[in-house]
């Protein structure tokens, strides 16, 4: 595992999916239509569970100065140290990533109130990493 820090929030225009998995794929769809992915931007994914028990998730773009998306709903991301690590080539195994924020939760430095993070740098690999205790 790697710890990363980052200096500062970081707003984010992102499409809700609809039900977790179920609506991932659409939700990054709809996205996508609105802001196409590029490695100039970054894209991340936000999920947590909501007091029914429910994965609440959250497909992103980094809104850069003066850019609106009145369609997309704004996620303020949070600075600080987070703790993950990089799976590579994660469309071979998307098993692996439940199975690595299975583990990252059990972290004894996980703040509670934090969410689990995917970053897709590039289109082929991802940062996966939880928020940890300030």
């Amino acid at each position: 595992m790697e710890d990363y820090y980052f200096e500062n929030d970081i707003v984010f225009a992102c499409k809700r999916a609809f039900k977790f998995p179920d609506g991932v794929q659409i939700a990054f769809e709809t996205l996508h239509a609105h802001i196409p992915f590029s490695t100039t931007r970054k894209f991340f994914s936000f999920s947590w569970m909501n007091e029914k028990g429910e994965i609440i998730y959250l497909a992103g773009a980094e809104i850069w100065a003066d850019e609106i998306y009145p369609e997309l709903e704004k996620f303020a991301f949070k600075k600080g140290k987070y703790r993950g690590t990089i799976i590579q080539d994660f469309m071979k195994n998307i098993p692996k990533m439940g199975h690595l924020f299975q583990e990252l939760c059990r972290d004894a430095e996980l703040d509670l109130q934090g969410y689990c993070v995917e970053w897709y740098f590039n289109e082929k690999d991802v940062k996966c990493f939880v928020k940890l205790k300030d």
